[in-house]
């Protein structure tokens, strides 16, 4: 009978060793993320100075960072239990070794997630959105909920999530509705009878507004044949159900008007 030919002498060791090395670098891994998240807590409760637009431009470049610095680290550690075996060592020495790397690098940097990566860092300084604000990317709108090393997420108000390659952050123009008026805009559009007293029915409408919408404001929109259309706008916090609101609103002000007679027949 034919004898089975042992294993190759080593083999268990290292199988073992980078078992052991993986574990050890997830556990650093780890480490440092609560690390990171413990200093980055404890350096913002020293420079509370209550500017909020301040902690939102630190929070997305301080979070971008240790994205990138974590990244690091899982490649360090995964080169370490590779260059434990001679086969996957010798391969990354030649890719090492070779000089054409760096024109490939530069290449990829242009057109493949290595890109997302540098639109990545440019957006975590430059910072056209910051975690947490309120943006329009093309026709995607919602908060920025996380800016990862290829993706940034944004959740909608449906709270569906959509996740935009960073690159396209930097080639297509950002809407930013949080850095200047942190406010949401609620409006409804309603009707007045043509020959109304369009004062009275401003003044209806300004006093029927919903709560949680500020700062109202009545304008006329358009008057045709029977009708005069009038726009109620007003301003709610970000957090606020627009779409909700903007019913309330409009709902109030139909009540309101019918009240007053100033609705037009059929």
């Amino acid at each position: 009978m034919a004898r089975r030919a042992p294993n190759s002498p080593g083999m268990d060791d290292r199988t073992l060793r980078a078992i052991v090395t993986a574990l050890a670098w997830l556990g650093v891994v780890i480490v440092l993320r609560l690390v990171l998240a413990f200093l980055y807590d404890r350096w913002e409760r020293r420079r509370a100075d209550g500017d909020i637009a301040a902690a939102a431009r630190r929070r997305t470049t301080v979070s971008f960072l240790q994205r990138i610095l974590v990244a690091l680290v899982v490649a360090i550690g995964a080169w370490s239990v590779l260059s434990i075996f001679p086969q996957t060592n010798e391969v990354a020495r030649a890719l090492l070794a070779s000089s054409a790397v760096l024109a490939v690098f530069a290449g990829l940097a242009l057109n493949t997630p290595l890109g997302n990566l540098g639109s990545g860092v440019l957006v975590a300084f430059t910072q056209p959105l910051r975690l947490g604000d309120r943006v329009t990317v093309g026709e995607q709108t919602g908060f920025v909920e996380q800016i990862n090393l290829i993706y940034t997420e944004l959740v909608t108000d449906d709270d569906r999530r959509i996740y935009v390659p960073n690159t396209q952050l930097t080639t297509t123009p950002i809407v930013n509705r949080t850095i200047k008026d942190p406010r949401r805009t609620v409006t409804a559009l309603l009707p007045v009878r043509l020959g109304s007293d369009v004062g009275e029915a401003r003044r209806i409408l300004l006093e029927s507004a919903t709560d949680g919408v500020g700062d109202v404001r009545v304008t006329v929109s358009e008057i045709t044949d029977r009708l005069v259309w009038l726009t109620v706008t007003g301003f709610a916090p970000l957090s606020a159900d627009v779409p909700t609101l903007a019913s309330e609103l409009r709902e109030r002000g139909l009540v309101a008007l019918s009240g007053a007679g100033l609705l037009p027949t059929a």
